[in-house]
């Protein structure tokens, strides 16, 4: 059970599992040599590009608060210097006798410094709004990840089901060509017997033909679903586990499209990650404008000079300066520097806009659209679970009928055509509805490891767990 927003409204997504009447089952631990769900989601969480950079991101994001925060505090450098002087020329004066006229001069004076100083920003507006934009860039990066996470559930979930569905399908097919071999080596013996067209027979080898076409085709879907996983996982999975339970289809509650799409824009782990773009927009023009305020810093410093020289003893001195300031610097013309980083910082924050525009049409197709797939994936699979039931009876029906002679092969041909058809599209719609689910739950914000432990209830033999129940 899960709680969504205000007022404590309980949402729920429900499947019904029946325990299946086969022997004992193997729980989903990882240590089978054919992982489940379970195993698979914890190979893409280690080795899944996409969530390795989404988790980069949010660490380099999470840095921009520390850093504008930075900008406010003291900041304090120290300075050294060593230096040589030499002056070499002429200057009026007596020389050594008493006489006075111009005397040759070179004197070397050597200089050591250093100094400390300490500046404290008192009013910089950029930097004061800097600190909200950097907590808007890091609430963004956060509901991304958290998107990037719900995102690499719903990657996991469906390339595991895409396997499963092309193995089901190819063996659905195969069963169907070993089928249509059999059908096809009776017609060619009745052929030789004379009890067979050669009508017949042709159209047995033709449906022997597809058949061996459809499989062939089937081969490559489960190759392509292998490699899918192993883009994920950096491993490749031969198998996975498949369902051991019965899928029951059940409605979202509460039955209504328009709870889910309104809770999902309240939700949505993208559409906030837009919206905190918007927010970090919105500062940077206030930061833009602040080019146009003065500043005022405080600064502070001492500095300690050591003066010498050889030729000159009048230089020879040692010091001590304290200095204190206050720097107000007020920006008169910049060449219109500021006035063009504000028409850009606008220009920006009307695109981010756009982006939450568009993502909150986005998010409520998305929203509809998986409550859709869930309504039309419980019709559908009720629906083909009698068109099996149905075409099992009909194939059955024909086999008589072509025994005493009231139907052809071609009819039965068809009818094991049909049939094979609706086993096939039946595993598919499952797994699309199982697919849904997750989606919806993922729109508002809702899916998360847990979720998918539950699912992964489907493939293991925990006894009388409801998958989703609450």
């Amino acid at each position: 059970m899960s709680v969504l927003g205000k007022g404590l409204i309980t949402v729920t997504l429900s499947l019904l599992v029946a325990l299946p009447t086969g022997p004992g089952l193997a729980a989903d631990n990882g240590n089978d040599e054919t992982p489940g769900l379970m195993a698979v989601y914890q190979l893409a969480v280690d080795n899944d590009p996409r969530i390795a950079q989404a988790r980069a991101r949010l660490d380099q994001a999470r840095e921009a608060r520390p850093q504008a925060r930075a900008a406010l505090l003291p900041s304090v450098s120290l300075t050294a210097a060593v230096e040589q002087s030499r002056q070499d020329g002429e200057q009026i004066g007596f020389d050594a006798q008493g006489n006075l006229g111009l005397q040759d001069i070179e004197t070397t004076v050597d200089s050591t410094s250093y100094g400390i100083e300490v500046r404290q920003t008192l009013f910089r507006w950029d930097r004061w709004v800097g600190l909200s934009e950097a907590d808007a860039r890091v609430a963004q990066a956060e509901s991304e990840y958290e998107g990037a996470l719900q995102d690499l559930l719903i990657r996991t979930a469906g390339a595991y089901f895409d396997l499963l569905a092309a193995k089901d399908t190819l063996d659905t097919r195969r069963t169907t060509r070993e089928a249509f071999e059999m059908e096809k080596e009776r017609a060619e013996f009745a052929r030789e017997v004379g009890t067979a067209s050669r009508t017949d027979v042709e159209e047995a080898r033709a449906a022997h033909d597809r058949a061996l076409s459809d499989e062939i085709a089937a081969e490559r879907e489960v190759e392509v679903a292998r490699e899918a996983l192993l883009e994920l996982t950096g491993r490749y999975l031969r198998d996975v586990k498949p369902p051991v339970r019965e899928v029951e289809p059940r409605l979202p509650d509460p039955e209504d499209i328009d709870f889910w799409v309104s809770r999902a824009l309240e939700t949505n782990p993208e559409l906030k990650a837009t919206e905190f773009v918007a927010e970090a927009s919105q500062q940077r023009v206030r930061q833009a404008r602040g080019g146009r305020y003065p500043t005022l810093d405080l600064v502070a410093s001492r500095r300690w000079v050591d003066t010498s020289s050889d030729d000159n003893p009048f230089v020879n001195r040692d010091t001590v300066d304290d200095n204190i300031q206050l720097q107000l610097n007020v920006p008169l013309f910049t060449g219109g520097e500021n006035t063009s980083r504000i028409r850009e910082a606008r220009a920006a924050e009307r695109e981010a806009w756009s982006g939450v525009k568009l993502a909150t049409r986005e998010v409520r197709r998305e929203t509809r659209d998986s409550f859709l797939g869930i309504r039309s994936g419980v019709a559908r699979v009720s629906a083909l679970r009698q068109a099996v039931r149905s075409g099992e009876t009909a194939v059955e029906a024909t086999e008589v009928g072509v025994e005493v002679g009231s139907r052809s092969t071609v009819d039965l041909l068809n009818a094991r055509r049909e049939l094979a058809n609706a086993r096939a599209e039946l595993s598919q719609v499952r797994y699309a509805y199982l697919l849904d689910t997750l989606r919806l739950q993922r729109a508002v914000g809702q899916l998360d490891v847990n979720e998918l432990e539950r699912l992964s209830g489907l493939f293991t033999g925990s006894p009388g767990e409801d998958v989703h129940g609450d």
